[in-house]
């Protein structure tokens, strides 16, 4: 399966205001920006999903963790990244 590496540019909603506060005094409303990297493990209609982690690269048996689903209606952009050049480090 082919997952491409993305960065994702998405909206969320604020956490919720803990305190009484009066309706007067509400301020406007305003979203949060997020961007999220990883690589994309479902690509919906409806709701994307992108996997920081793999396991067991490149074998019948590959593992994600850490995965994130994002609907679709929040995403502002996704731009593909290129995967840099695998290369061996020496301990």
């Amino acid at each position: 399966m082919k997952c491409p590496l993305v960065m994702v540019e998405w909206v969320d909603s604020a956490r919720p205001v803990p305190d009484w506060i009066y309706l007067a005094d509400y301020p406007e409303p305003s979203v949060v920006r997020c961007v999220s990297v990883g690589w994309l493990i479902h690509d919906g209609a409806h709701v994307k999903a992108l996997a920081p982690n793999m396991g067991d690269v490149g074998t019948d048996n590959m593992q994600v963790s850490g995965v994130i689903r994002i609907p679709a209606r929040c995403i502002v952009c996704i731009v593909e990244l290129d995967e840099p050049k695998r290369k061996k480090i020496k301990p």
